[in-house]
């Protein structure tokens, strides 16, 4: 049923220019999706669970650990050390992890500017998406790359300067309450 060259084909390019789009993920998604065998599409929506932040916890990420799809193995286990990184960082101490990203996340985090923050923090996952799919053509790890790069956008699309303000601010508090409630080993 699959037809990764023709659904990869049908994709608009995207790009990372923090600007407006006219793209409306769920048209696509569900272009792409309905194009999908069922295993494919169960993929789609493990992805699409992690884009929502309540369902990021200790079991989620464990589960993606042991996904059979590397895409979303790796991609999942990035966005734990991320976010591992953020927590430590807000709390001003080392998360001892170590990763190849880590740095320039650490060069986004000390931006005065929330929004370019927020721009450099999306730069950074942006190419670690890429660099997951280098050397791939045609296979559903090529789409949910397009789909978590879109995630991106249109999360970009929803903000502008004081949306995003209060957004950061609120994850913020977000993970502050987290953190504190429960206690959450994100090193799995």
């Amino acid at each position: 049923m699959n037809n990764y060259p023709y659904i990869i084909a049908s994709l608009p390019d995207l790009a990372l220019d923090f600007e407006k789009h006219d793209f409306d993920y769920g048209f696509i998604r569900e272009n792409i999706f309905f194009s999908l065998s069922e295993e494919d599409r169960r993929l789609v929506e493990w992805l699409e669970s992690g884009f929502v932040d309540g369902n990021l916890n200790e079991d989620f990420y464990r589960s993606c650990s042991r996904c059979g799809n590397r895409f979303i193995r790796e991609y999942f286990a990035f966005d734990c050390l991320l976010r591992s990184e953020k927590v430590a960082y807000l709390e001003r101490r080392e998360s001892g992890l170590d990763f190849e990203e880590k740095e320039s996340l650490h060069k986004a985090f000390v931006m005065p500017d929330i929004f370019r923050r927020e721009q450099a923090i999306s730069t950074i996952v942006w190419n670690k998406i890429e660099d997951l799919v280098i050397l791939e053509l045609f296979n559903i790890n090529v789409i949910l790359a397009f789909l978590a790069k879109f995630n991106i956008i249109s999360r970009w699309n929803r903000l502008d300067r004081n949306t995003g303000r209060k957004l950061f601010d609120d994850f913020v508090q977000e993970i502050d309450e987290t953190y504190n409630k429960n206690k959450i080993d994100f090193n799995i």
